[in-house]
């Protein structure tokens, strides 16, 4: 590939990876929001829900923005000038 080629696809990455980042720390929000019993779970009905979930969904968010970050060092290191 050439480096415009590749700095091309790496901020679209970088794009959907913002993209999955931000969805993925408003699930995890909401989620904390959500009125918790003593032994973690939500149900309301139709879905139970973990509280360990909400860390999943966090952490997950943050590796997904530090991707994102890498991909535009790496767009920012390939594109021409």
């Amino acid at each position: 590939m050439k480096f415009l080629d590749i700095s091309r696809v790496s901020v679209w990455l970088a794009g959907v990876c913002v993209a999955t980042s931000c969805t993925l720390a408003y699930v995890a929000f909401e989620r904390a929001g959500l009125p918790y019993n003593v032994e973690g779970n939500y149900f309301d009905g139709l879905v139970n829900y973990h509280q360990q979930s909400v860390l999943a969904y966090a952490v997950m968010a943050v590796v997904t923005f530090l991707l994102a970050l890498g991909l535009a060092w790496v767009h920012l290191k390939t594109r021409r000038c």
